[in-house]
């Protein structure tokens, strides 16, 4: 199964699956929270992060797209970490933190959501997307069947939606 978060730019869709996540030990997958101002990818089945975008652009490898410049070793890491959490049979949920113009343009996490959609048999892929980009990510993946929801389906029963936090959920 194949879920597509998505919502409006700066609506805490990361807090909310970060929350969502926390409470969980069958979930895997990146999240991007922010961290003193910049993004990290954040593993959370090991509840670990890495330095992910960077202040300035300062090594050939480099990824940039629009303002914002990310560290592609980081992707690297981040990437195989993704491929354990695939193969790691206690996990049902693996989560994607996001889906955007990076990808779109052949970057990012192109690459992985191209080699591994396909080997998430039984488990639950979740990926964050924008909303404006939905239409392109389902047919650039060719998605079949995938079930489009907001923040909102993450929320347990008496859990209060995030209405005053800063989230900058959008990085691309």
């Amino acid at each position: 199964m194949i879920l597509l978060l998505t919502g409006p730019t700066r609506s805490h869709k990361t807090t909310t699956l970060f929350r969502w996540a926390n409470k969980r030990n069958d979930c895997g997958g990146i999240l991007t929270p922010d961290h003193l101002g910049l993004r990290v990818l954040y593993n959370v089945k090991e509840k670990k992060n890495i330095p992910f975008e960077k202040s300035e652009n300062n090594a050939a490898s480099d990824i940039l797209i629009g303002r914002f410049v990310f560290d592609a070793d980081s992707f690297n890491v981040a990437a195989h970490w993704l491929d354990e959490h695939v193969s790691d049979p206690d996990l049902q949920y693996i989560i994607l933190d996001e889906i955007g113009l990076l990808e779109l343009s052949g970057r990012g996490w192109d690459d992985w959501l191209k080699n591994s959609i396909s080997k998430i048999n039984d488990k639950t892929l979740i990926l964050v997307v924008r909303r404006s980009l939905l239409d392109e990510m389902i047919e650039r993946y060719h998605l079949q069947e995938v079930s489009v929801v907001e923040k909102d389906y993450f929320l347990t029963e008496g859990t209060e939606p995030l209405l005053d936090e800063t989230d900058d959920d959008d990085h691309a």
